[in-house]
């Protein structure tokens, strides 16, 4: 029997697309930080045999949180039990509304009037991203990609805001009691990665009244998002 692997260099990767997608710069950094990736396909009902892991990425999906899906809720049966445990756990868009809606109950995610679409400004809360290990050295304001018909709101007591625009009130947001943070927008996708995922989901994309130029970035926006997803994998590899 080969031995056991410890928590220390071993990543959770709860994988939520349904079809294989653009490459992003998650996938890049985690490559290349010499971690132990253990990656499942949530969708298809595959989850870990156990939970000592030394951080989570929990992935995008284009499905919701509250959507009726059999492998919803045991993913977010397994986000309690890791985050409980204090494992890090990073989620990006889906991934921050499945963590929010397993910790808080799935009241707190709601469906916008108008979806959040393209490149658009973040704005860091002063009061609250200071000395945040995750934002470490982003400016205060930056411009990322956003794509989201829910979001999270901002008023959950156990719900520290990070980051906002005038769209959205709670763009990134910490759980008070642990390591757990969850981004709505899309740090993982660069300016040559966003046009990628537009063409390969594009009709979805247009029925839903985006256009190829939304997926341009009018700035250099992506250092940001490199150094937020940088900064996480900093964290489990300290």
């Amino acid at each position: 029997m080969s031995p056991r692997r410890s928590a220390r260099g071993r990543f959770l990767y709860l994988d939520n697309w349904a079809t294989a997608q653009t490459r992003g710069y998650v996938d890049e950094a985690l490559e290349a930080s010499g971690l132990a990736i253990e990656r499942h396909r949530t969708n298809e009902g595959r989850f870990p045999s156990d939970h000592e892991f030394c951080g989570v990425y929990v992935s995008p999906s284009f499905n919701g949180a509250r959507d009726d899906e059999e492998w919803i809720p045991p993913l977010k049966d397994h986000l309690v039990i890791l985050a409980d445990a204090k494992v890090p756990i990073l989620g990006l868009c889906f991934g921050s509304q499945v963590l929010a809606a397993a910790l808080f109950g799935n009241s707190v995610v709601t469906t916008r009037e108008v979806r959040e679409m393209g490149y658009g400004p973040l704005e860091l809360s002063r009061d609250s991203s200071g000395g945040d290990p995750l934002l470490a050295g982003l400016p205060e304001a930056f411009e990322i990609l956003h794509w989201h018909g829910d979001e999270v709101g901002a008023d959950h007591p156990d719900i520290e805001v990070l980051a906002a625009n005038g769209n959205c009130a709670n763009q990134i947001w910490r759980w008070r009691n642990g390591p757990v943070w969850g981004v709505q927008p899309h740090p993982e996708y660069g300016r040559d990665q966003a046009m990628s995922w537009f063409d390969r989901n594009a009709v979805s994309f247009v029925a839903c009244g985006a256009s190829a130029d939304d997926f341009v970035p009018r700035t250099g926006s992506f250092d940001a998002g490199r150094l937020l997803i940088d900064n996480f994998i900093g964290l489990v590899t300290a």
